[in-house]
């Protein structure tokens, strides 16, 4: 096949050079007025393409030098050629390009929902009710200095550091569904479960 190409485009540029001979044109002349350098003229003339350009640009070139030496572009070059050659010259994928290209695709998908789950989730911890402190004790407590006598309940706020004091008994913190009875005296609120 490639041998068969070889022989059309000498075939071409043989008729090329022809019709420029039986113009009486030189090569420069035909240059001038195609815009098109004389090395490539040459090489055309001589059937060498895949030396001049790429496939897209030997075709206009040729077309330019059929029209100027008033021959048919569409004759010379032919039709069903040129839609082969611009398929082949089409890039085809791989399907391992695809492939990467899908799992690409599905991993971004992933981090945008992991990301999406994230954001609903924080903000859902934040709106939820905080918890209370709630004094089971028989005695007054004191929470960051201020006194919480028995069965009064303080709001906690998630993020505050709170110091209690005279917690002899214990004392019980509420959260949406749990209870927990503590006894100690410095604690941290850093979250608390649903």
């Amino acid at each position: 096949m490639v041998c068969v190409e070889k022989e059309k485009w000498i075939v071409i540029g043989e008729t090329l050079k022809k019709a420029r001979e039986s113009l009486g044109l030189t090569l420069e002349q035909l240059s001038e007025k195609t815009a098109i350098p004389v090395w490539k003229l040459r090489l055309i003339e001589e059937g060498q393409f895949d030396r001049v350009d790429a496939p897209f640009y030997v075709r206009h070139y040729i077309r330019l030098c059929a029209e100027q030496l008033g021959l048919d572009p569409d004759q010379l070059i032919g039709t069903e050629d040129l839609t082969r050659e611009s398929a082949e010259a089409k890039p085809k994928k791989s399907s391992f390009s695809e492939k990467v290209n899908l799992l690409m695709l599905a991993m971004c998908l992933l981090a945008a929902i992991l990301f999406f789950y994230s954001v609903v989730r924080f903000f859902s911890v934040l709106g939820q009710p905080g918890a209370k402190l709630v004094n089971t004790g028989n005695q007054p407590i004191l929470l960051d200095g201020k006194p919480v006598v028995p069965g009064e309940s303080v709001l906690l706020k998630v993020g505050n550091r709170y110091e209690v004091k005279n917690n002899k008994d214990g004392c019980a913190v509420f959260s949406a569904n749990r209870q927990w009875l503590i006894r100690v005296e410095n604690f941290e609120v850093i979250l608390w479960e649903r």
